[in-house]
């Protein structure tokens, strides 16, 4: 006779089975058959969160900093509707994550028992597979359940994307498991990609006068690196890549945004041919610009989760991975005296990057002045975790900081889970995990602190210019009767009394000088996590942005 709960082991075992090393499990009654399974499986691998909504930013940045799936287990009913927002951003970021959900049995839904909702397929609009177990097991269907398991963690790996897996549970839920079934298989078999790029792509590179490459957000990849250097030095081809590309090169653009405000964009040539790759652009410039532009020939490099057309230039697709397309263009470089397009584009850059490095010297104190403070003092392997809103804009337009791994939530871009995703880099990573986040993006996300398991290795910036400076920088917010109370939505806290509650050395600073004298002692090492708060004023941080870009503050 099969166990009632030999699935749930064996479903811990697929996932070891995998190679999935993290677990994090959020409490509760229904998925108590799950945390056995899972706790028995992975011991100190397992990590636990009770807020669900920070729990699966937390695995998200694991997830990202492993470049590895990580499993998410929550209890049934809203608990899994918290999962959402850190699942859409997975998503649109190409972040694997395993969503594993309890859920009460088909003949409670919808009939007011407690704590149940319609799980299956939740998430529909933002998964790769949901996969919903069966209540019952014959040998047979057993079986075709570790097939499907199996399936669906490939998935996860091979389209780096969240699956989810809906787990329904009847009572009891408590008493012993079983051992792992002596059936399963091994169904992770690990395979190089192979794949050639369109002949048709082939024969416009080769063709082409003038190329304009543009690769968004991505992960340290040794092998993608290697295949875009090589491109980087073709004549023809002007490579822009932001910092949190994770790329690095000699004429790399990597702040496009600094580079179009203080250049006459009129007059910036467009390509023959335009190649984007990875995720997103943060850049609003640049995509303005180039949706202007009418170009020959536009490829989308990558095998994504759907089509798209970024830069409205009703582009082809090249469906294998970048670092394979890349390897291939490499195969064709021209090299010699840089063409007129490359120079000219090349030419902007520096000159941008002459007037960034004029203006941010002569800065008040401000949000933009105090961060050129804080990226000349980093120590060396800091991974950085940008906030949403107005810091990752500011790191777009200051002197940029080179070999440092830099991540943000650009999936979808929303400030609600960026502490809690620079809580999971800094869980996985021995290196300084420096978070730099607005006041409102770190009150709202408070909640990663609610977590034992924090380290000394976290560092938190905090600019508290009092509420929501972003809408302050861009037309139209500060026009409008409501702007005070429903757009910058100050709500006073003090962040000392929330770091004292959370156990986190506390240092705070509102000038040059105080900043100076507190970044040393705020990055030491220290057993417990450390805050930063930079008091700014929202007014100096508005005239610094407009003097940034080269505009009036008007």
């Amino acid at each position: 006779m099969i166990h009632r709960h030999q699935h749930i082991t064996d479903l811990s075992a697929l996932c070891q089975k995998a190679g999935i090393e993290q677990i994090i499990i959020s409490p509760g009654s229904r998925n108590a058959p799950l945390t056995n399974a899972f706790f028995a499986t992975f011991g100190k691998g397992c990590h636990s969160i009770v807020d669900e909504r920070s729990a699966a930013y937390v695995g998200l940045g694991m997830a990202r900093n492993r470049q590895k799936p990580v499993v998410i287990i929550s209890t049934s009913g809203t608990a899994v509707l918290n999962y959402s927002p850190a699942i859409a951003e997975a998503y649109y970021q190409r972040i694997p994550l395993i969503v594993v959900t309890a859920d009460r049995p088909s003949k409670w839904i919808d009939q007011q028992d407690n704590q149940t909702i319609r799980q299956q397929e939740v998430y529909r609009n933002f998964i790769v597979k949901s996969l919903s177990l069966p209540e019952e097991y014959t040998a047979e269907t057993l079986l075709q359940t570790y097939r499907d398991i199996a399936e669906t963690i490939e998935l996860a790996k091979a389209k780096n994307g969240p699956v989810h897996i809906n787990v329904p549970l009847d009572e009891p839920l408590y008493g012993e498991l079983p051992a792992p079934s002596e059936t399963l298989f091994n169904a992770f078999e690990n395979s190089e990609e192979s794949g050639q790029i369109p002949a048709e792509l082939k024969e416009q590179w080769e063709k082409a006068e003038s190329i304009l490459l543009i690769h968004g957000q991505d992960f340290p990849n040794k092998k993608l690196q290697q295949a875009f250097s090589a491109l980087e030095s073709d004549k023809r081809v002007v490579v822009v890549a932001e910092n949190i590309s994770n790329l690095s090169g000699e004429s790399i653009i990597d702040q496009p945004e600094l580079m179009i405000w203080h250049s006459d964009k009129e007059n910036l040539p467009a390509p023959n041919l335009l190649i984007y790759a990875g995720g997103q652009v943060v850049s609003k410039q640049l995509k303005v610009l180039i949706r202007k532009w009418k170009i020959k020939n536009t490829w989308r490099v990558g095998v994504d989760l759907f089509e798209m057309d970024t830069f409205t230039q009703q582009n082809q697709f090249a469906r294998i991975s970048t670092a394979n397309a890349y390897a291939q263009l490499a195969e064709n470089i021209q090299t010699g005296t840089i063409s007129s397009f490359k120079q000219s584009w090349l030419n902007s850059y520096k000159n941008a990057g002459k007037e960034a490095v004029k203006i941010s010297a002569g800065l008040s104190f401000s949000d933009p002045a105090a961060l050129q403070i804080l990226l000349s003092n980093l120590p060396e392997e800091t991974i950085l975790e940008f906030g949403n809103s107005s810091v990752i804009r500011y790191s777009q337009l200051l002197p940029g900081v080179k070999n440092h791994i830099q991540y943000a939530n650009r999936g979808v871009s929303g400030i609600d889970g960026c502490l809690s995703s620079a809580v999971g880099t800094a869980l996985t990573s021995r290196q300084t995990t420096l978070a730099i986040l607005g006041d409102l993006s770190f009150v709202y996300d408070s909640n990663a602190l609610w977590n034992r398991e924090l380290t000394g290795n976290l560092k938190i910036v905090v600019f508290n210019n009092e509420g929501g400076g972003l809408f302050g920088l861009i037309p139209g917010p500060s026009s409008q009767p409501a702007f005070n109370d429903f757009f910058v939505a100050h709500h006073p806290v003090q962040l000392q009394k929330l770091a004292e509650a959370f156990h986190l050395n506390y240092f705070c600073a509102d000038d040059p000088d105080s900043l100076n004298k507190q970044l040393k002692p705020f990055f030491e090492v220290s057993e417990r996590p450390a805050l930063l708060e930079i008091k700014t004023d929202q007014e100096i941080n508005k005239e610094a942005f407009f003097r940034l870009i080269g505009k009036n503050n008007s």
